[in-house]
């Protein structure tokens, strides 16, 4: 099955968001890759999980979650939970908008702040969403309330030698109430730049979505 890919552009109230949409009328569901910005879209580890899920059948929504012009002037917004939050409900009434996806069962897979940001969209109503995936992301910035409340499943990748996420990760997964996993890859940094790490953090991902996306009952547990 090969997917069509398209540049998109998503209004997210005074920004336009830079996105790459991979699609095909067969696809089982969609997952939804919040980045930073549309410049980061194709950089070698945002693209290689991104192709992992296209090979295993997945639409794919890369998205940024910053505009260029906050990439030069005001960095800092990649920090603001709220503001990517408001972002990713912006990104998620464009997919309701589109016919082709619409319908499907949808996940939503971030990092750093943007993992945050997700798991308080994902406790709105209406959201829709089957399955996160934390990649080497701070779920903790969401805030207790949120985490506790979660009742989407929810995978946390980091990696072993991930000085800035892991501790935060190990936290947040006992407070979780959701479908939840805990995932550290051996030998890994912060951004899985060892040699086979992001590989075998793409394989886990890939599995989680199937699990969660692929299910004839894909409503959480």
């Amino acid at each position: 099955m090969k997917l069509r890919h398209t540049e998109v552009g998503v209004p997210a109230g005074e920004h336009w968001l830079d996105g790459i949409l991979a699609h095909h009328a067969e696809v089982p569901g969609l997952v939804i890759l919040a980045e930073r910005t549309g410049s980061t879209l194709k950089t070698a580890r945002g693209a290689f999980v991104t192709n992992a899920l296209d090979e295993a059948g997945f639409a794919t929504l890369q998205i940024g979650l910053l505009s260029h012009e906050e990439e030069r002037r005001a960095p800092d917004t990649w920090h603001q939970v709220s503001t990517l939050a408001a972002r990713l409900g912006a990104v998620l009434e464009w997919v309701r908008h589109q016919p082709a996806l619409k319908k499907l069962p949808m996940g939503i897979a971030s990092r750093d702040a943007g993992a945050a940001a997700m798991i308080r969209i994902a406790g709105r109503a209406g959201t829709q969403l089957q399955a996160l995936v934390s990649r080497s992301g701070r779920p903790d910035l969401a805030g207790m309330e949120p985490l506790r409340a979660l009742n989407v499943p929810l995978l946390l990748v980091t990696g072993e030698r991930d000085a800035e996420a892991l501790a935060p990760n190990r936290q947040v997964y006992d407070v979780l109430a959701c479908p939840k996993e805990l995932t550290i890859v051996p030998g890994a940094s912060h951004g899985f730049e060892e040699l086979g790490t992001l590989d075998e953090a793409s394989g886990h991902i890939v599995r989680w979505f199937k699990r969660w996306l692929t299910r004839e009952d894909s409503s959480p547990a």
